[in-house]
Formats: structure tokens, C-alpha cells, sequence
């Protein structure tokens, strides 16, 4: 079961979800009106906001056989740059919007990775961004996960290319058996491994972008591996990467046999 995630706190994942109930044919699940159901899909609308929410594992529980979930969200950006986005969750640092500090959520790299892709293909228009983003925010889950946003203002929210383009990304479900990495470097948007997995036969999971470069230690980078399932190695921005990561990279990569894809 994939288990999809609306908050009625948050103007854009509430769209995303009623775009999947009126043109998706999810059905009501109970009496509730919170839980609807497609195929293998169930989708839950939920009063909090999702950063912040501390629900997920009891929802699963109740569920049972939960093999990944997806959180809808809005995309927020000071630039206001339009963009469609996937990411994983979980904090390098503090932990401003929810989350635990230091501590990374369980990735579900070839979802992630395919539902970017899925978006690219099916978004044909010219205003918004197609990427991945950097780890960030909350919540802090163990359940394997992503983010899919839609940004940044009401009008974008409330476009039906866009709303059509994610909403399909989401419910198509091929599937892959490509090896999975940790992408390193590079600014918040990560454009050179945004690139690279989208004309590459690869996953990624997290994603540790240079801001945080300063503050991370050998352990984060770990951490990285281990919440990033079945992990193979690293695709590293070079020239995006610090060089005090990417000696950490070396050591960890050797310690754990891991490969280091240089881009």
C-alpha cells in the first residue's frame, strides 16, 4: 500500500489531495471522511500540519502494510521561483520546522526518484522548475517517505497542469531496480544531480547540500547511508562539495565499500 498524505493546514497539499479525489476515483474508506481508497493507494487528509505532525507511525500501524508514503505539500520559496519538487526529510542541524535536530527521516529512493522523473515527463509547460531539493524540515519518521511539492503562490497551487502533473506522477507506479546514492554538493535545488539522476539510471535518497557542509560530521554522513536503503554509494557535485566532505566521503565510502560517483 502507498499511503498519501494531505494536510488541511497547508493550502496546497489540501488541492493536491481534492485534485485526487475528483479526478482519480478515490472512494471513502470508512466514515471518517478523512481516508479514501484507489487501487493500492490510500489517501488521508489530516488537521495538522505535516512538518509537525507526530501521528504517522500510529496511522500506519492501523493501516498495516504500508510500503512507502507520500506527504503533499506547498513549496516555499524566497525567490518565489515556481517549482515542482521532491525530497527526502530530516535536519543536518536545528530543527526550525519540526523534525528532531541531527536526525535524517527513512528515504524511498526509487519512488522519489521515479515520481521526478513521472513529473517531468508529464509537466509540458514553461512555468515551473522540475527538481529535486535538498533534506530538510520535518517530520521525523522511520516510515520510507518523500515530499511532493507544488510552489509557491494560491495561482500555482491551483493550476491543473501542475496539480495534473504531480497528481499522475504520484499514482503511476513502475517501479525500479536501479541502485540507490546519497547526493552531495551544491546548492539547495541541487541542479547538477537533479541533472544527473534524470539522465542517469539511478536513485537518490538524501541529499546534503554545501550550505551544511561547515557543520557536518563524519557521523551525519552515516546517517545518510543508513536512512537511504539498499545504499551503493554517493553522487557528489564535485565542485559543489567542500573539501574537508569530501575526504569524509573517501573514508566513509571506504570503511562501508561504497562507490563515489563524481559529477
Amino acid at each position: 500500500m502507498i499511503f498519501i498524505i494531505s494536510s488541511r493546514s497547508d493550502e496546497a497539499s489540501t488541492s493536491l489531495g481534492q485534485f485526487l479525489l475528483d479526478r482519480y476515483g478515490f472512494q471513502p474508506d470508512g466514515n471518517s471522511g478523512n481516508l479514501f481508497k484507489q487501487g493500492e493507494f490510500t489517501l488521508q487528509f489530516i488537521n495538522e500540519r505535516h512538518l509537525y505532525y507526530e501521528g504517522f507511525e500510529a496511522d500506519v500501524k492501523k493501516l498495516g502494510n504500508v510500503e512507502a508514503m507520500i506527504i503533499l505539500s506547498r513549496h516555499s520559496s524566497v525567490a518565489d521561483i515556481k517549482s515542482l519538487t521532491v525530497h527526502p526529510t530530516g535536519n543536518f542541524d536545528g530543527a526550525k520546522l519540526g523534525g528532531v535536530p541531527g536526525r535524517l527521516s527513512m528515504t524511498n529512493p526509487a519512488g522519489m526518484t521515479d515520481a521526478l522523473r513521472a513529473i517531468r515527463k508529464n509537466y509540458h509547460g514553461l512555468d515551473f522548475e522540475v527538481t529535486l531539493e535538498a533534506t530538510h524540515h520535518g517530520p521525523l519518521t522511520m516510515i520510507p517517505h518523500y515530499y511532493v511539492e507544488i510552489g509557491t503562490t494560491k495561482e500555482q497551487w491551483e493550476n491543473t497542469d501542475a496539480l495534473s502533473a504531480v497528481c499522475s506522477a504520484i499514482l503511476d507506479r513502475k517501479g525500479n531496480s536501479y541502485k540507490n546514492y546519497v547526493g552531495v554538493g551544491g546548492g539547495h535545488y541541487m541542479p547538477k544531480i537533479t541533472k544527473y539522476v534524470l539522465e542517469n539510471e539511478v536513485n537518490v535518497g538524501h541529499l546534503l547540500p554545501k550550505y551544511h557542509h561547515e557543520a557536518i560530521g563524519e557521523d551525519m554522513i552515516r546517517q545518510c547511508v543508513e536512512m537511504t536503503p539498499g545504499c551503493s554509494g554517493f553522487i557528489v557535485d564535485r565542485k559543489g562539495t567542500k573539501s574537508r566532505v569530501r575526504e569524509m566521503l573517501e573514508t566513509v565510502s571506504g570503511d562501508m565499500g561504497l562507490q563515489i560517483i563524481q559529477i
